[in-house]
């Protein structure tokens, strides 16, 4: 009789656990529905005026998700107004939805994976 031969781990197949890749740092949305004029559209001035007096200290070393929850259209420069503000405050700034965010820390993680590191 021939003995078994586990063929799989032999392969050279890792086996990751993603849970060991999960940063528990901080998470935060910052909704531009907030500052929205009556709920329906965004006032240059006044947007400009409240990113650069705002106290951005609160998302220090967050993982940031930039979103407007209102069915608004909100300009590209609004996004990056706030972005660039967070720039250097926050760990992460992503535009997009709290699972976008979840999304590009894992892939962030599993992208500075190294494989020797994983190894027999």
């Amino acid at each position: 009789m021939e003995p078994i031969i586990n063929k799989v781990s032999q392969s050279g197949l890792l086996t990751i656990d993603l849970e060991t890749f999960y940063d528990e740092t901080q998470r935060c949305v910052f909704d531009i529905k907030e500052q929205l004029y009556m709920g329906l559209m965004l006032k240059e001035k006044e947007f400009r005026d409240f990113v650069k007096g705002n106290d951005w200290s609160q998302y220090k070393d967050c993982h940031v998700a930039i979103i407007c929850s209102a069915d608004a259209i909100v300009p590209t420069w609004a996004y990056m107004l706030v972005g660039s503000r967070l720039s250097g405050i926050a760990r992460t700034v992503v535009f997009g939805n709290s699972e976008l965010l979840e999304y590009s820390l894992f892939k962030d993680a599993i992208d500075r994976l190294v494989m020797e590191d994983y190894r027999d």
